[in-house]
């Protein structure tokens, strides 16, 4: 079973406190880890250790997630875009490989369009992409996003979610949600997220920064031609690492974005969810380190 090993916590100012953790490793290549909707630093727990034997490994929690406060700003997908240009900009100041899972991979996404000397390869770990035909995703999450989509609603739900529901109700259940099976993930790591979840639910932008993420994700999801022409800007060595099991962004999803990128690779996981890095950290990291020595040379400007 991988061991979690996580680093202190640093803090750089980004018009505010941006938290991160570091592993170590040499310095001829940089990995920037890019969370999810609702996920923090500890989503790359199991996979930083090893990923740092190919490089620098700095996973970085986003305005309103993790242990960095919103302190004014903004939880939108441009706005964390931005916060993510300058912490590669400030801290690296070189292309680094941009890694994200889920919301983080659209922001990965659009970092490398955007910014293309940013970035030297990017990993999308369960993404986002636009719906195509052949998927749905699950009943619950459909109702939960209906219920964020809604003015007012949204709001009271998700304070009531984070003020009503213990942290260890909270983190259970999203395991169960995110993953094909929750026991895959080590009770160390649900321990972590417990103990996380209890400092943030102190924090009165917990659920506003919620909603708000939530929201842009679902207006840049209705909008499928940007969504594509975002994809199609993405220059970079791509490779996909999607779980059949994914119940939040089905299958489907992926294989119609991998078909319209022939150059990208993809690495398709059976009985894995939506955050492969957790549940088969073992398959992620072998599907990582061979496509950086197949497709992105050793530390490549």
């Amino acid at each position: 079973m991988t061991k979690l090993e996580v680093p202190g916590s640093k803090f750089v100012d980004l018009d505010g406190p941006v938290h991160y953790v570091e592993w170590e490793g040499p310095p001829e290549r940089t990995f920037v880890l890019v969370h999810g909707l609702g996920g923090s630093y500890l989503s790359w727990a199991l996979v930083g250790t090893r990923l740092a034997e190919r490089g620098r490994v700095l996973a970085l929690d986003l305005a309103g997630f993790g242990l960095t406060p919103r302190d004014g700003r903004s939880s939108k997908l441009s706005a964390n875009q931005v916060l993510l240009a300058r912490f590669v900009d400030e801290l690296i100041g070189a292309p680094a490989v941009l890694v994200g899972n889920s919301m983080g991979g659209a922001i990965a996404m659009l970092q490398a369009a955007y910014e293309p000397g940013s970035a030297e390869g990017v990993v999308l770990s369960a993404s986002v992409f636009p719906w195509a035909r052949g998927g749905v995703p699950s009943p619950v999450v459909l109702a939960g996003f209906a219920l964020y989509r809604a003015p007012r609603i949204g709001e009271w739900v998700a304070k009531q979610r984070f003020n009503r529901l213990s942290a260890e109700r909270i983190t259970r259940l999203g395991f169960r949600i995110v993953t094909a099976n929750p026991s895959s993930v080590p009770e160390e790591l649900v321990r972590a997220h417990v103990d996380l979840l209890l400092e943030r639910q102190q924090d009165p932008d917990i659920a506003p920064a919620f909603v708000e993420a939530t929201r842009s994700l679902l207006r840049l999801g209705e909008r499928g031609e940007l969504a594509r022409r975002i994809l199609d800007g993405v220059k970079c060595p791509v490779l996909v690492i999607h779980g059949y099991g994914d119940r939040l962004v089905p299958v489907a999803f992926a294989q119609a974005a991998i078909e319209s990128h022939e150059n990208w690779r993809v690495r398709l996981l059976p009985r894995v969810g939506h955050v492969p890095m957790i549940e088969d950290p073992d398959r992620w990291i072998a599907a990582v380190t061979g496509w950086l020595d197949e497709v992105v040379a050793p530390g490549s400007p």
